[in-house]
């Protein structure tokens, strides 16, 4: 039988042996080539996740140390808690710097909260550094609170702080608090409700701090409206209610009723078409800067679920394009939510639509939301008064976002 094939050819065999050991030489120096490349980058991510966790691990060591004097004035105010808080908060300046990297990585919203976060760590080290010890605890509590809003952006399970437990705490909601603060909801829940259940006297704003948490965590972290309902109704009763807790408590209980009407645990999928209906729902009229600013009690309940509701689609890593008009709302519903003397991550949000997406049509509503906030802030029986610094502010930013400070 005659073999035509030129590879198999008496004649040819030879020639095409040696050449295909060459390519085939060539083919295992590439193949040797791309397993050491891709070799390497995996032992870079994998010593990029080591470099964080060990990071994170630092950090939720530090916090340890801080957790039980922050929540006790009487532990706060002594000379060694002095010390030891001085020497932590310096510590997590340096670890969060260390964490940049990581927080850059992740969505638009914790980047913000990182921003935050440093911000917060370097006015407590000023204050306590001038002994203004009551201002520093109060930023410290803040910054469990931006921490808490950080975490909440997700359903992830507390893997950090596992050694503290309640002996470490001088009370169930201080406990309930630290718990709230690291993600370990199903345990804050259960504090949070002994807090409230027992038959230690405590005050209204103990009581209302207790409820707003579980708010939060049945509607904007677990999207279990009628759960939270259940949850609230306990407390209907409450021998520590003024009239203003009991009617807030029954607003509370009227928005989560209405969510369970509307079924909002039913929705698993997330689309842009899904986002902006429910935005319009719950948020109105946005045409006018400041809108949407002053909602009532129960208002307020869907607007916890539907930061809740985008905190989960930015996660998903949407497109590009639709990020400024997601931090243009979460900056509404955080001003009309909650208001700290101490930070506020509605601005936060505002300037990083204007300063990461400067060229988006929404990054000229976040001026205009921004300047019209500062405005109301700075207005007076003298009329409006804002500081210097803050005009060469907005200058600037109508710059980056209009190209001119005119008009």
């Amino acid at each position: 039988m005659i073999l035509h094939n030129e590879y198999m050819s008496p004649v040819n065999l030879p020639h095409k042996k040696g050449k295909r050991m060459k390519e085939l030489k060539w083919i295992l120096i590439a193949g040797v080539i791309i397993v050491a490349v891709i070799a390497t980058e995996r032992s870079n991510q994998e010593s990029d996740a080591v470099t964080i966790n060990d990071t994170m691990n630092k950090i939720g060591q530090t916090m340890e140390t801080l957790f039980p004097i922050i929540f006790n004035v009487d532990k706060f105010n002594s000379t060694d808690a002095h010390r030891t808080t001085d020497t932590a908060v310096k510590q997590l300046s340096m670890l969060f710097k260390e964490a940049k990297p990581h927080f850059a990585t992740r969505s638009s919203t914790y980047r913000v909260s990182f921003d935050v976060i440093s911000g917060q760590l370097e006015a407590t080290s000023l204050a306590l550094k001038h002994k203004n010890l009551n201002h520093a605890r109060n930023l410290l509590k803040e910054l469990v609170s931006i921490c808490a809003s950080c975490h909440t952006q997700d359903t992830n399970v507390r893997v950090l702080f596992k050694s503290m437990q309640r002996s470490h705490f001088a009370s169930d909601l201080e406990y309930a608090e630290f718990n709230y603060m690291t993600r370990n909801y199903n345990e804050a829940i259960v504090f949070y409700d002994k807090h409230l259940l027992s038959p230690t006297p405590i005050s209204e704003a103990a009581l209302l701090t207790a409820i707003k948490r579980l708010l939060t965590i049945y509607t904007q972290v677990y999207n279990q409206p009628s759960e939270g309902e259940k949850q609230l109704a306990q407390y209907s009763e409450h021998r520590a209610h003024t009239k203003f807790s009991q009617k807030s408590l029954e607003q509370w209980i009227l928005g989560l009723q209405a969510l369970k009407a509307e079924n909002v645990s039913a929705i698993n999928t997330l689309t842009q078409d899904i986002i902006e209906q429910k935005v319009t729902q719950i948020l109105g009229n946005l045409e006018e800067p400041g809108a949407a600013e002053f909602p009532t009690k129960k208002e307020k309940v869907a607007r916890v679920w539907l930061r809740g509701l985008l905190y989960h689609y930015l996660n998903t890593a949407p497109p590009e394009d639709e990020i400024p008009a997601i931090l243009y709302w979460l900056a509404i519903i955080d001003r009309s939510t909650h208001y700290s003397f101490y930070y506020s991550l509605a601005d936060s949000y505002l300037k990083e639509c204007m300063l990461r997406y400067s060229s988006h049509f929404y990054a000229k509503k976040c001026y205009q939301e921004y300047e019209q906030y500062l405005t109301f802030a700075y207005s007076g029986s003298r009329g409006t008064d804002i500081p210097e610094d803050v005009q060469q502010e907005l200058k600037q930013l109508k710059i980056k976002v209009y190209g001119t400070a005119e008009g």
